[in-house]
């Protein structure tokens, strides 16, 4: 079906009468790449749990309703701003409408989710977040496991006081919210800057430079340009990288020592 979708969208291109965007192709395309749902054609038992287990993992946590609240509190807020001029750096997201700039800033709620889960799997010493984002993202890091430090360098002076806004109203005592600085030491790096792929592509050159790094990186945006899809090729066959996850609206590099070298496209 997915193929003739492609097929039908390819001939009105090539007649003038349709012209597709860069994100939709490559979602289209993403459609037929991506398997391995449930575990299938996945060999690697660390990674078979990882994916069945914890990935596809549809429990209920205590930490749902807050994350939703949260979302809710910050989706309100900004119906009542005008992101073009909020946001500062305007200049990269010429064209892009107030909602195409939200969602830029905010991810999807499943995929916070992942991260909470992600981090409560690899139990990290300390969490590092790099970008741009309204807060609700730094929550579900910091709620996986409060013992844990989260340190999130937000340039952004509006958007970093969003975020310690939320860091109050839902006590999180963990987190440490910044403006920019060196990149810190952590197991566990979270990526959210699709608009700026320099900024990207020098934070994963300078992690992965790392001695013996052995944490995991999720890169945001990856299929967001051509820019951000060449970071992600080029980072993702690093010998430092044992496993890439490729789940289009972000990358997951784990490298952990050991492993056998994979790349997989997930349907997730």
């Amino acid at each position: 079906m997915v193929r003739s979708i492609l097929g039908t969208l390819n001939t009105l291109g090539t007649l003038g009468t349709f012209s597709m965007s860069y994100k939709f192709r490559k979602t289209i395309n993403y459609l037929l790449k991506a398997r391995h749902r449930n575990g299938h054609g996945i060999h690697s038992p660390f990674l078979f749990r990882l994916i069945t287990e914890v990935m596809e993992n549809r429990g209920n946590y205590s930490a749902w309703p807050l994350l939703r609240g949260a979302d809710e509190n910050v989706r309100n807020m900004l119906k009542i701003l005008d992101m073009k001029s909020y946001h500062q750096g305007g200049t990269s997201e010429a064209g892009l409408g107030c909602r195409d700039i939200k969602n830029l800033h905010q991810l999807p709620e499943r995929f916070d989710r992942l991260l909470f889960r992600l981090v409560n799997e690899f139990r990290p010493g300390r969490i590092a977040y790099y970008g741009s984002t309204f807060g609700v993202t730094l929550l579900a890091l910091a709620l996986a496991d409060r013992r844990i430090s989260v340190v999130a360098q937000v340039e952004n002076d509006h958007y970093r006081s969003f975020c310690r806004r939320l860091a109050e109203v839902y006590e999180v005592g963990n987190l440490n919210i910044t403006g920019s600085g060196n990149v810190a030491p952590a197991d566990f790096v979270v990526i959210q800057h699709p608009l700026d792929p320099s900024y990207c592509d020098n934070l994963m050159a300078k992690i992965l430079a790392e001695s013996g790094y052995g944490g995991v990186i999720v890169l945001c945006g990856i299929h967001h340009s051509e820019e951000m899809e060449a970071i992600w090729n080029r980072h993702k066959v690093s010998q430092t990288v044992r496993i890439s996850l490729d789940l289009f609206e972000m990358g997951i590099l784990i490298c952990r020592q050991g492993l056998q070298k994979e790349d997989f496209v997930l349907r997730f």
